[in-house]
Formats: C-alpha cells, structure tokens, sequence
C-alpha cells in the first residue's frame, strides 16, 4: 500500500516532541511572530506529527506555507484577530491574514465557550491562512465532552470538479470528533479529494509512485508516474468520478464554501483571486454539549460499546491489516511518537538548518 510506504521514513532523525516545538516556535518568532502565537503555531503543527498526520505538521507545511508566507509578506505575522460579528450562538472572527492557527484556536475556543450556554454554537473565519490539521480544532472540544466539528475553505485551486478540465476549489478539508470513554475518540480528518496534495509531495520526496486518482493532467489523465508530477495540475474531487461518488466528494467540498466562506462573507474558494505568494482561506468551526441531549457519561459509555464491537468485526481473508475506526491509529502514533520520537526526513533537517541560518536561529534539534 502506497500509504503504508508514506509511514516509512527512509533514514529519519528522530525528534522528541518538545525540542521540535521549540525550535519551530523559534523560526517563527524570527520572521516578527510574538512569541506566544509562534509557540501556539509550533504546537499545532507537532501535534499533527504525533497523531500521524506528516502531511500537515512541519515537514512540508513550514516551506510550502508558513515560513514562506511569512517570509514574503503574505501572512501577517502581527495580525489583529477580532470578532467581527457575534450573536449567543454564533461569530464571525477575521484573521487578519495572520497565521490561521491562532485565529483557528479563539474561533473553536469561542465556540465552545458560546455551547455552554447555548448547547450548540458556530464561529466562522474569513481573511486567513491554511489552518493545517482540521482534527486539532475538532478534538479541542472532547475534554468538555463536547462534539467538534470544523471545514476549511480555499487556498490555492487543486480540486478539478467532475467533468471540468482545470482545478477551481481547494482540497477543502472537514474533521468530526466525538468523545468515548476508555476507548480513543472518533477523529475524522479529511480532505474532499482522494487525498491530501501533501501525500503527493512526501511521495515525490521518497521517489514513490502514486494511485490513479491522487494527481491529474491537464487531458484529465491521471498521474502515476512521481517523476512526472510536473505534468499534474490538480485532483480529481473525492471518488474519482462520477461512477465513484464523485458528486460526494464535490459536495463535501462546496459544504466548506459555505459554511466557512459564504457564510462570514467571504468567496466560494474557486472565486478567490489566486496570488503568486499564497491562497487565502476561511474556516468553520462547531461545538455541540453533549448532555443537551442526554448525560455524557452514558453517551460516552455507548460509545466505547459501539467503537469495539466495530473493531470486533470479523477480517476478510485477504485482509491486511486490522478492522479500525477513524481516530484509533492516530492514538497508536501518539503513543509510538511519544517513545520514540517523531521521525523526520533528511530532506527536512536539511530545510531546517538552512533556515535556521537565514534567521539567524540556533539549530537546537
């Protein structure tokens, strides 16, 4: 499985959690970050590799987004994040085209706080940056045995929509989580295409050749071939094609439109103007109490009940690998990374110490 192969970092330097951290929270206080946001940023990013998410942590996002956002002046690294407009159950926070993470954290924050009155609560963001891991902002509501739920919209084009010859919308991804009790939470993260853009870009740099469906040419052929990635011009949405539920993955991706972009005021994210230093994106963010409905204990209780039987389902014979929900490996790597580190590739350390000497930052990992 290509995925599996993407897991497998070839001859990785292991890295604890709190030294990554720190030094990324120092690249960003280098580009005139306030040290407090910078460390919120770091922290959102590491905690993507620890659950597994390489494609949003800090081995590809600081070059593809962040650092160079703020390198070049596209991301604003002093933003004024503001609450725009506010009613009991709702908000509209711009961003300030700051870093997205720190108006991503006050928008779920808020919304939380609002569900606690409200039972149910809703904040949007216009005027950002790519937010990273959606799961993060989701999860932020289980220890106060809440739901969580959060879409991102926008971004530089990469989704081609079905029967279309060029992408109009971003990967747009959503992430759900509900809280269990003994058992790891359900945590779905996930993209309205295939996959992730990033996995495209760790499998280039492992020289690995990818799926039909992960990469597209302007003929609408798929992309195979790694090496011939230049000719790839985006993705097909989720499913592929029409066959395929297609018109699901497309679906998904325009829910995020709206609720993140429409909603507070901002454009469909094909409709957004692309700029040659980075994309402008939008978000959504939901938080519901669950003993609005009824005692959480006793939903979290059912919860376990119905997360093992369904890890108690039966393999197929040809099976891989275990019969798992989303939210279970990413509690695995947790607890692997936690031991061992996070792995990163050579090609990252090498990023890293080339910026750590262009801002004049010491190389502390």
């Amino acid at each position: 499985m290509v995925l599996e192969k993407l897991k497998h970092v070839p001859d990785p330097t292991y890295v604890d959690a709190a030294p990554l951290t720190e030094f990324t929270t120092s690249l960003f206080s280098a580009t005139g970050m306030p040290t407090d946001e910078a460390h919120l940023c770091a922290e959102v990013l590491v905690d993507a590799d620890m659950n597994g998410i390489d494609t949003h942590g800090v081995c590809y996002n600081l070059d593809l987004h962040y650092l160079t956002g703020l390198m070049n002046g596209y991301i604003n690294p002093m933003p004024n994040v503001q609450v725009t407009y506010e009613t009991p159950g709702t908000a509209v926070i711009d961003a300030d085209k700051g870093m997205a993470m720190i108006a991503s954290v006050k928008a779920m924050e808020l919304a939380i706080e609002k569900a606690k009155t409200s039972g149910m609560a809703s904040v949007a963001v216009k005027n950002s940056s790519h937010y990273g891991a959606a799961g993060y902002y989701a999860r932020l509501a289980l220890k106060h045995d809440m739901i969580g739920y959060s879409m991102s919209s926008g971004g530089g084009r990469v989704i081609i929509p079905m029967n279309a010859r060029y992408p109009w919308m971003g990967t747009n991804p959503m992430a759900f989580a509900a809280p269990a009790g003994e058992e790891p939470p359900f945590v779905i993260d996930m993209a309205s295409s295939m996959t992730s853009y990033g996995k495209v870009s760790i499998a280039q740099a492992f020289g690995v050749d990818i799926p039909v469906g992960w990469a597209q040419d302007a003929n609408g052929e798929a992309v195979t071939d790694i090496s011939k990635r230049s000719q790839a011009i985006g993705q097909p949405p989720l499913g592929g094609d029409y066959d395929h539920g297609a018109h699901k993955g497309t679906g998904i991706g325009i829910m995020a439109d709206v609720l993140g972009g429409i909603l507070p005021g901002e454009r469909l994210s094909g409709m957004m103007m692309d700029n040659s230093k980075g994309g402008r994106f939008c978000h959504y963010f939901q938080a519901t109490r669950i003993d609005g409905f009824r005692p959480a204990d006793e939903f979290k209780s059912d919860m376990d009940d119905m997360l093992r039987a369904f890890r108690a389902q039966e393999q197929a014979p040809n099976a891989t690998g275990e019969v798992l929900y989303p939210g279970y490996p990413d509690a695995g790597y947790v607890t692997k990374r936690a031991e061992t580190g996070i792995p990163l590739p050579r090609h990252t350390i090498e990023y890293f110490k080339k910026m750590a000497d262009m801002l004049n930052v010491n190389f502390t990992i």
